[in-house]
């Protein structure tokens, strides 16, 4: 909201310059964004001229040949704006005068120049070409008792203008007087409230009806008749008012409302009486299929959630909004009726909102009016026009209100506050602020009293609100700062919380992305991890949604909607985690909650290399790399079992390519290739493999103990062993045989080559290669040495796998 200086005084004398005035402002909680100095840096060189004579340009349609009298002399100045007419007295910019765009900052001097092939000595401003309000839609023009010849400076009246950045809940403070209220608590300035004396009508009065069939969407509806009253151009006090704060001089009667608007913060409206039809107003909703006309030429099409004023036959306006097109005040009205009321606000909002029309009085209604302004904004307006417009006063003020609730009492106890705010404020102190403010003390005491805040505070109604206000006029500032009290927190790795921040960026060394799903969805989309059934998935009783139907049993199913999503906009290449609680309702399979970890992959293995290795996709094998790579991180020791076909678990995973994650002899979850399926439509580009780990086996699973090895002295040699045995023989079998031999000096074992192939090897078969690392701490094996060991290990695989030696 744009706030004047100059505005402001008319209701109170301030102590403090316009800087100062700022910090109070700002520190009271009305946030000051910008300050705009109006009139005090227009350029030299800038003097007041009289146009005598307007021509045509001979050349250029647009434009204006004029001859203008600068008080020593007449200068030919080329013009193009539409109002440059005889006897307008206006600002030049003399050559030689620097003008600076407000917009880009760029400088411009005024040379005598041609336009057109016709001479120019200056340039007839605008406003906004000057730093000025007012816009680019003419010259400005000056008072008819501007000094011709006289600097520019001397016909401006300057004015400080204030950006400010006013909160939802204090619409109080969205007018002049608004502001003044607060300005006079904190400074102790005595305030001026507006003449609003209303001449008493005498007279049968109008016969004007009001009624409204909706009070709760509109609470009160005043409506004054106002008859013979003459439309004109506002007087220069008025335009000035309206333009200082950039709004637009309409005619004498529109720019009043726009006044009293701004003044007070209460919404009005004119309303040309002889347009509406059957000499009434009726508030209500509008009919099936009811369209409007609103004042900026749009066409609205109403709903049964809006509210509209209509005469007799049709809607004129829509509430609180905005006015109609054909019922506004122009140039032939002479009969005015005026409109002051108060509207629900949450039926404003949406309105407004719906529709996608928003105004000053919406603005306003929205957030919440005054319910006993509205009265004396009717007779502030009604006043001003009467001494603007002339006319007579022909009704009395038509009043229809529903049952309005007053504020409520507020108990403040003195102690409470100063515990709040941490300061030492007297309990006159606090009642001295509390009266400035306008609450009214209705029981005080030494330990307590009772305040019962005005109509316009609708944001007071309990004790904390109180100290706020305690505190704003107080001033922050003087609320002493408190030495902050340190304890210490103890061991941070026995905090709850410490292990499980650690376990995400653990994750995230392995190169996963965390991803973040919400812990309800629905019950299709829980079942899809086959472990799950009806009856064991957690379900909520009154769901907002179907979507949001029951907790999740588990972290599978969104990992696949994560994955789908990402496809679906082309991120092929994923490497994703979520950690989450999940849940569920049968207690033999887990507790009703607990903490789980998904690990996705997907996409080429290494998109940053070139050619050939470019190519290849992710397999079970970087999956399981992962995963291993996790618990050893975490000195953790896993081991990995081929999932057996009979459980739950494995319809989530294409056969023969999953395996059981062990760690101490339990099974802690599960990986391999999602189910076929499961992926079916996703457009996937590579197989998906996806890990389901219990958490707790990762935050609680024993640690082994970091043990020191020297770095190798002697070198090592290998050997391979291959063999064809059946297919269903597991790579954790054969390590157990290797085990079990007991080579000495035997380092390491790795399985390098799994190759199937019907025709070659038979139905049923597979070859499998590994590869033997042998090395000694204190020599270099000898060949012998190293073939006796690989020859006795390819004995003990021959007779205890029954495997066939290649």
């Amino acid at each position: 909201m744009k706030l004047s200086l100059n505005w402001l005084s008319d209701y109170l004398d301030l102590p403090c310059g316009p800087l100062e005035l700022a910090d109070k402002l700002t520190m009271a909680g009305i946030e000051v964004e910008e300050i705009n100095e109006i009139g005090g840096d227009v350029p030299e060189g800038i003097v007041v001229v009289e146009i005598i004579k307007r021509s045509p340009h001979p050349d250029a349609g647009k434009l204006s040949v004029c001859q203008v009298n600068t008080g020593t002399e007449t200068l030919q100045v080329v013009c193009g704006a539409p109002n440059c007419d005889a006897g307008v007295k206006a600002p030049l910019a003399t050559i030689g005068t620097v003008l600076i765009d407000s917009d880009s900052g760029d400088k411009l001097k005024i040379k005598k120049s041609k336009l057109r092939g016709v001479e120019s000595y200056g340039m007839l401003c605008a406003a906004d070409e000057l730093g000025l309000p007012g816009g680019h839609n003419g010259i400005l023009e000056l008072p008819a008792d501007a000094r011709v010849g006289a600097p520019l400076k001397s016909c401006l009246d300057t004015d400080t203008i204030y950006e400010l950045e006013i909160t939802p809940n204090r619409p109080d403070w969205l007018s002049h007087w608004g502001v003044a209220r607060d300005l006079s608590a904190l400074t102790r300035a005595r305030l001026r409230f507006p003449d609003i004396a209303v001449p008493k009508f005498t007279g049968t009065g109008d016969a004007v009806t009001v009624q409204v069939r909706k009070p709760s969407l509109c609470p009160r509806y005043t409506a004054r008749v106002i008859r013979g009253a003459k439309i004109a151009e506002s007087p220069e006090w008025l335009k000035k008012r309206l333009t200082s704060i950039g709004l637009r001089p309409i005619n004498n009667v529109v720019d009043v409302t726009n006044f009293v608007l701004m003044e007070l913060g209460h919404p009005l409206h004119a309303f040309d009486l002889d347009l509406l039809e059957g000499n009434g107003i009726v508030v209500r909703k509008p009919e099936p299929g009811e369209k409007m006309k609103a004042l900026d030429g749009s066409e609205l099409s109403l709903s049964p959630d809006n509210l509209v004023i209509c005469d007799q036959v049709k809607p004129v306006a829509l509430a609180g909004v905005m006015g109609g097109e054909h019922s506004g005040v122009t140039e032939k009205t002479v009969n005015i009726l005026l409109e002051s009321a108060v509207f629900d606000p949450s039926n404003i909002r949406s309105t407004s909102r719906n529709l996608k029309i928003t105004s000053a009085s919406s603005y306003r209604f929205e957030r919440g009016v005054d319910f006993e302004m509205a009265s004396k904004a009717s007779d502030r307006a009604v006043k001003l026009i009467l001494e603007l417009a002339g006319g007579k006063l022909a009704s009395e003020l038509i009043d229809v209100r529903a049952e309005h609730k007053p504020p409520k009492p507020v108990l403040c106890r003195f102690d409470k506050i100063r515990a709040i705010l941490g300061a030492e404020v007297s309990n006159e102190k606090m009642l001295q602020i509390f009266s400035g403010l306008g609450l009214k003390v209705e029981r005080s005491d030494s330990a307590s009293c009772v305040l019962l805040p005005p109509s316009y505070r609708l944001d007071i109604y309990r004790e904390a609100d109180l100290a706020e206000e305690v505190a704003r006029i107080h001033g922050l500032d003087n609320i002493p700062p408190a030495p902050l009290a340190a304890i210490s927190g103890g061991d941070r790795e026995k905090d709850a919380y410490y292990g499980f921040e650690t376990l995400r960026d653990q994750l995230a060394r392995v190169g996963l992305n965390e991803c973040v799903n919400y812990s309800l969805i629905s019950i299709d989309k829980a079942l899809l991890d086959a472990r799950f059934a009806d009856i064991t998935v957690k379900k909520i009783k009154n769901p907002i949604s179907l979507e949001l139907a029951c907790l999740r049993p588990s972290l599978f199913p969104q990992m696949l909607e994560t994955v789908e999503r990402n496809i679906a906009r082309g991120n092929r290449d994923l490497r994703l985690f979520e950690l989450g609680n999940v849940f569920c309702a049968d207690e033999s399979m887990f507790s009703e909650e607990r903490l789980e970890c998904a690990i996705a992959i997907t996409g080429k293995a290494h998109p940053e290399r070139f050619s050939a290795e470019r190519d290849v996709n992710v397999d079970f094998y970087d999956l399981k790399g992962v995963v291993k790579a996790l618990f050893e991180i975490r000195r953790n020791k896993c081991e990995f079992h081929a999932l057996p076909t009979d459980t739950k678990a494995s319809a989530n995973f294409a056969p023969g390519t999953a395996a059981e994650i062990v760690v101490d002899g339990r099974v802690v979850g599960e990986c391999g290739e999602t189910a076929p399926n499961l992926v079916k439509g996703m457009r996937m580009t590579a197989p998906l493999f996806i890990a389901v780990i219990q958490a707790d086996s990762l935050l609680s699973g024993k640690k082994r103990g970091v043990k020191f090895s020297q770095i190798p002295q002697f070198p090592s040699t290998s050997r391979d062993v291959a063999f064809i045995a059946d297919e269903s023989l597991e790579h954790a079998e054969v390590m157990k045989v290797i085990g079990k031999a007991k080579l000495k000096n035997l380092e390491k074992v790795e399985l390098f080559d799994l190759f199937k192939d019907e025709k070659t090897l038979g139905a049923g078969r597979k070859s499998m290669a590994y590869s033997l690392t042998f090395r000694a701490s204190d020599r270099t094996l000898t060949d012998k040495e190293v073939n006796a060991a690989h020859d006795k290990l390819r004995a003990r695989l021959a007779e205890t796998l029954n495997v066939e030696l290649r």
